[in-house]
């Protein structure tokens, strides 16, 4: 049963004043082969430039964003479009191909690599209901030599490394690897969603407190069609971990969904309803994204 305790008082003034300058640091964009999209990369910059943010990473599963982000910047004369990529069968070859086309988007300007998401074999069985799909630890339970190579080109580029939709076993293994190479930009994808797996608490705090990784919350979860998670658990989280480790995302935008710029504004909206301070918001909204993608 829903804790609600939301609080009135939230005035159009006090949401804008976080809002403006913000990051979407989790953005899906058109064209998708499987789930529809309603923007694509430069679509998507237009609205989030316009309605006073300070930029978003625009993320598909299968396909680096990296050179329609650069289209879209130079067409609106600011780096508003954050390229990314997501180790993927479609998009580097799977966990083999990773590291020959990770360098060559780092070389180019990518910021941020997802692993595997909508490929990674825990996907793959709990939201698709099937086997197969990539999976980066080898049989002795040691990451795979592609997936430390990527390792190697992130830190090397200070590119942000995401753990996408991957169990606890090869997210710990990843984010340990990472800390031993120095790597500080680091951070564990929503893992409060339960499309594919919830990290309990003590799973989340190890890697916030013990390895320095980034916890990520996305508005994307609180929607009926994932869950409707809870805002206070949300707001439950940030105090726990405190907000200098956080950042937020939308995760949106699918057919059905309203755009980044306005989720991104009720995401903010919700969090000071249940109980986050300005401070707080801004934090995880603007400062930190800004810091871990060089923004600043």
């Amino acid at each position: 049963m829903s804790r609600y305790r939301a609080k009135g008082g939230i005035t159009n003034e006090m949401i804008d004043e976080i809002f403006q300058g913000s990051i979407d640091m989790h953005t899906h964009v058109a064209p998708d082969p499987l789930w529809p999209r309603r923007f694509d990369t430069m679509e998507t910059a237009r609205l989030v430039q316009n309605a006073g943010m300070r930029a978003f990473v625009s993320k598909s599963y299968y396909y680096p964003t990296t050179t329609e982000c650069l289209i879209a910047n130079k067409e609106l004369g600011a780096d508003v479009a954050i390229p990314s990529i997501t180790i993927g069968f479609s998009s580097t070859g799977g966990l083999e191909g990773a590291p020959e086309v990770m360098e060559k988007h780092a070389m180019m300007g990518c910021k941020v690599v997802w692993f595997p998401a909508g490929d990674a074999r825990t996907c793959y069985k709990l939201l698709f209901g099937k086997e197969g799909g990539i999976y980066i630890l080898d049989d002795e339970g040691k990451l795979r030599k592609e997936a430390l190579e990527v390792l190697e080109i992130c830190r090397d580029y200070g590119i942000v490394v995401c753990k996408g939709h991957m169990d606890f076993a090869e997210t710990d293994a990843l984010f340990t690897a990472a800390k031993d190479m120095g790597i500080t930009k680091l951070v564990n994808t929503h893992p409060l969603s339960d499309s594919w797996g919830v990290f309990t608490m003590d799973q989340i705090r190890h890697l916030a407190d013990d390895l320095g990784v980034y916890t990520e919350i996305v508005f994307n979860n609180l929607m009926p069609r994932l869950g409707a998670l809870d805002p206070a658990d949300y707001v439950d989280l940030v105090h726990d971990l405190g907000a200098e480790r956080m950042i937020l995302g939308t995760d949106l935008a699918q057919a059905v969904d309203i755009s980044p710029n306005e989720g991104t504004r009720f995401f903010i909206a919700l969090l000071l309803q249940y109980g986050c301070t300005k401070e707080e918001i801004i934090a995880m909204a603007r400062t930190n994204p800004a810091a871990l993608l060089d923004l600043q």
